[in-house]
């Protein structure tokens, strides 16, 4: 297991002198002279069951979110010009409705913030359901409050994501929890997580993106009777034989009714990893736990000539039509 900046370059890794006593363990942050840098971590939804449909066109929703050691890194300095956002990496709109934007304004409301160049070097792709979005909207509040403290606190913060994003709350967490509501109430994991092993997983990424509203919508058309839904088996993600097999999400059903290769790329993990993979969040991305960390590349060998055989290719020397990428649980910043 890992912390975020342990997926970077050496040369990415150099942080000035100056980080601050950190309150919220997921958002590795510091400040420097003029503004400060955070890093802001992906998730993956162990287990997901949709309840029931709400009156304010929310769902009532159960799910176990675990941090993974994919990551953005945010940095901002104090300018005397007007906002800036800049992004490196994976190309992410740069417009006000990106969530670091929408963070920034949220905390506007309760003090006076002077302009700022932000800087986001983007690495969690978007509309795959790792809560890339929410988790930089989060590193965003932390940071802000770090250079121009909340009035209200943790408290303010935890209101002002909630209102940015249903997944924002999870990140000012420690580690493992359990989310309600509509996804905002968020109970930390209780008592051994996956019985202490360390823990890999393979994320599967499609060529496509899903906007979580369609997922939904296309979930909401038939959405199970309560006497057809899950209980949250919490035993079995406590013991360390029992957990791999206990994966789900009820948005999978939503997912394939929009994009047909959804269904394609479940078929091809029951074959080559049975009972061990599942999608997260709303999709597009799937994860596969791998048994073994050791032999992450043989596993992801087996993956990637697996998804060339359904492509009707059998040529190893040409790339799968998902990318394969290996990566840990997150070990929280002390």
């Amino acid at each position: 297991m890992r912390r975020c900046h342990d997926r970077w370059s050496t040369s990415d890794r150099q942080h000035p002198a100056g980080a601050a006593v950190n309150r919220y363990p997921l958002i590795e942050h510091g400040l420097e002279a003029a503004g400060g840098w955070a890093w802001a971590a992906a998730k993956v939804n162990l287990w997901l069951e949709v309840l029931s449909r709400r009156e304010d066109g929310f769902h009532e929703v159960e799910t176990l979110l675990a941090p993974i050691a994919l990551c953005d890194r945010l940095e901002v300095t104090v300018s005397g010009a007007a906002d800036r956002l800049s992004v490196k990496g994976i190309d992410v709109p740069t417009s006000a409705d990106n969530l670091v934007l929408k963070a920034l304004h949220s905390a506007r409301q309760t003090r006076s913030i002077p302009p700022l160049q932000i800087q986001l070097t983007k690495k969690i792709p978007p509309r795959t359901g790792l809560g890339g979005g929410s988790s930089d909207a989060a590193a965003m509040l932390v940071l802000l409050d770090a250079l121009f403290p909340a009035p209200g606190g943790r408290q303010e913060l935890q209101q002002q994501g909630a209102l940015i994003g249903s997944d924002v709350p999870f990140f000012f967490g420690s580690g493992p929890a359990l989310a309600t509501g509509r996804g905002e109430i968020i109970e930390p994991f209780s008592g051994p997580f996956l019985g202490g092993d360390p823990v890999c997983f393979h994320l599967i990424f499609p060529e496509i993106g899903l906007e979580t509203s369609a997922v939904y919508a296309a979930l909401s058309e038939h959405l199970t009777s309560g006497d057809s839904q899950r209980n949250f088996p919490v035993g079995s993600f406590q013991e360390r034989a029992a957990w791999v097999h206990s994966l789900h999400n009820r948005l999978l059903d939503g997912a394939r009714r929009i994009e047909p290769c959804m269904s394609e790329i479940a078929a091809t993990l029951e074959l080559v990893t049975p009972g061990r993979w599942t999608m997260t969040g709303s999709g597009s991305c799937f994860i596969v736990a791998a048994l073994d960390p050791a032999n992450l590349a043989e596993d992801a060998e087996i993956l990637r000539l697996q998804f060339l055989e359904v492509a009707g290719s059998g040529a190893t020397s040409e790339p799968p039509p998902v990318k394969i990428v290996a990566v840990p649980l997150l070990t929280p910043a002390e």
